[in-house]
């Protein structure tokens, strides 16, 4: 026992020499490996206070100039809003105005509602938010309801603009009450970097409950969004200059023709040209500055080319490129197949499993982002301003209001890898009881009190044509043979009229 103490009290003596709490955790010490790495502690929103206009710029730099970058977001947008995220009111009436209004919504008059979604997954994806205004009009402006939507770029509202008045607190452009409510937003009249001069571009307090503002929040506390390519944007930014690089190299080498070099007795007299010194006429004196294709260039005596040799990763170009694309699909928040096209060596089991969990992470973004903080936000206002101008009469609508907004929204269905693996997968599912048909129905994009109604009419109307369709579970069977209480005995040559 003496011996372990003896040893346990030279073990702390050396750890305390080496500068090592026995306690510590690895990623909290300081020694080489990682002193100076993730040392400096934040808030959640001083880094973005500090970055988010400089985030922003390179981040539409990339998108613009950049096609993996582009890609990325493309993808983004069109899995998570695909042709839009559709809400089924349980009132017809509600959903035919609905329908009306969704063509009228946009301020400008160019997109519809769902074309609205589109720019908003856009704009959050490329600047991290999503800023819109809600814009009331008169109702001689003869729209259905009189409400559109503006949508403005997050830069409208300056992460610079923090400082405390009248009892009022402004962090990074928004303003919030004693409670930590917030009650307006600080907006530029117009985009800052549309070059206007002060005296037009002032700020205008605008009510929070006219603001739409979507941002996805990674931490407690945090008040704006960020890029989504913030974690790539140096990568992307790396491999345009690799590319650059790679490119030049492959140019310069092409340059090369041959040098001539050849030693001669010279008569000082001669004026003409020879071998061993440059051909160049009398107004250009200037030695071999350049080269030319496939050219043959003479030097003077005694002269030698010399080219570097810098280090060459043609042959582990491909890989290099592919490891950083894995990173920048990974940081981006999609697949490497999406981002690139690239699908060699993909299989059915691969791309499943990688379609899936992007998928999941889609349809949670579908949820928490872009139907909770959007969709709900003007779906509710809409119907508000609706029942207050008129355009819609509800008897005791404020009671009923909440019961009124438990809209179903209904994403795009998934295009899946192999149709008939699913739908048999699905099929044995529902019939062993392990799944409910509204699940199966909501996978697909529909909600079951939809795909049920639209059951029943596409039967009405083969029953009214006299149409008895394989498809049709009612007379058809799986195995293509007439239901047994479906046989009419008169449309049967073996039956007997008899019986």
């Amino acid at each position: 026992m003496g011996v372990i103490s003896t040893l346990s009290r030279g073990m702390r003596r050396a750890a305390s020499r080496l500068g090592i709490k026995a306690s510590a955790y690895e990623g909290a010490g300081q020694g080489r490996r990682m002193a100076g790495r993730g040392s400096v502690a934040t808030g959640p929103n001083a880094p973005i206070a500090n970055s988010l206009p400089l985030l922003q710029a390179r981040s539409h730099s990339a998108i613009r100039n950049n096609a993996y970058a582009s890609s990325a977001k493309e993808k983004y947008v069109s899995n998570l809003v695909g042709i839009g995220i559709k809400p089924q009111w349980g009132d017809p009436e509600i959903q035919a105005l609905w329908d009306r209004w969704l063509r009228e919504c946009d301020a400008d008059g160019i997109d519809d509602f769902y074309g609205l979604q589109a720019l908003a997954a856009g704009a959050q994806f490329e600047s991290g938010e999503a800023l819109a205004r809600f814009r009331y009009r008169r109702v001689s402006d003869g729209l259905s309801v009189p409400l559109q939507i503006q949508m403005i770029e997050s830069e409208h509202l300056d992460p610079a603009f923090s400082r405390t008045f009248g009892g009022r607190l402004i962090k990074m452009g928004i303003e919030f009450d004693a409670i930590g409510s917030r009650t307006a937003f600080h907006l530029w009249r117009h985009h800052p970097h549309e070059h206007l001069t002060a005296e037009l571009n002032t700020r205008a307090r605008v009510p929070a409950d006219a603001v739409i503002h979507m941002y996805r929040r990674t931490r407690p506390g945090q008040l704006r969004g960020i890029p989504e390519l913030t974690p790539v944007i140096v990568r992307l930014y790396e491999i345009d200059a690799m590319q650059d690089a790679t490119l030049a190299r492959q140019k310069l080498s092409q340059l090369f023709g041959a040098f001539v070099k050849r030693k001669t007795d010279h008569d000082p007299e001669d004026d003409g040209p020879f071998f061993g010194t440059q051909v160049s006429s009398a107004d250009d004196p200037e030695g071999l500055s350049e080269f030319t294709p496939g050219g043959i260039h003479y030097l003077e005596d005694d002269e030698e080319v010399t080219f570097s040799a810098p280090p060459d990763i043609q042959g582990q170009y491909t890989e290099w490129l592919r490891t950083e694309l894995l990173a920048v699909a990974a940081g981006s928040g999609i697949t490497y197949e999406q981002l690139t096209g690239d699908l060699k060596g993909v299989n059915y089991s691969s791309i499943r499993a990688g379609l899936l969990e992007f998928r999941r992470r889609v349809e949670a973004l579908q949820a928490q982002l872009l139907t909770h903080q959007w969709c709900r936000r003007i779906a509710a206002k809409w119907l508000d301003v609706a029942v207050t101008s008129g355009a819609l009469r509800i008897d005791g609508y404020w009671q009923k209001r909440s019961q009124l907004l438990a809209i179903d929204w209904i994403a795009p269905k998934w295009a899946w890898v192999d149709p008939l693996k699913e739908v048999s997968a699905d099929l044995m599912e529902v019939r062993a009881g392990f799944k409910p048909r509204s699940e199966a129905a909501g996978e697909r994009g529909w909600s079951l009190d939809q795909l049920d109604t639209e059951i029943a009419k596409g039967n009405a109307s083969a029953d009214a044509q006299g149409l008895m369709l394989d498809s049709d579970p009612r007379r058809v069977a799986k195995n293509g043979s007439a239901q047994a209480n479906d046989i009419d005995p008169a449309a049967d040559p073996d039956a007997d009229p008899d019986q």
